[in-house]
């Protein structure tokens, strides 16, 4: 049977992780796994161990501010058609054949 835990944020009951063989509890690192259902509960606990101590989490980067609107597209304009030239009218058959005689 496995073991199950409260999770320290929310109290949700989940599989903790059992940790690295051979390495005392205690000098190991912080694993969310073995106190926290997820990783946003394990954040929020980290965040909040810390600022109980008063200190900053400066690992975790600040939040991006966020993106300025895109800006509309402008409408395209369409260029200024130049007008199709007049074709010459053309000469009658006969004349281009009595041309040639």
């Amino acid at each position: 049977m496995q073991e199950k835990a409260k999770c320290r944020v929310c109290g949700e009951e989940f599989s903790p992780c059992k940790g690295v063989a051979g390495i005392p509890p205690e000098s190991q690192p912080f694993n969310w796994r073995k106190i926290c259902c997820s990783v946003q509960c394990g954040s929020q606990f980290i965040n909040d161990v810390l600022a109980s101590r008063g200190l900053t989490n400066d690992r975790m980067p600040a939040p991006a501010p966020p993106a300025p609107p895109a800006p509309t597209p402008k409408p395209r304009r369409q260029a200024a058609r130049k007008p199709k030239p007049v074709a010459e009218p053309e000469e009658p058959a006969d004349a281009a054949a009595e041309d040639t005689e």
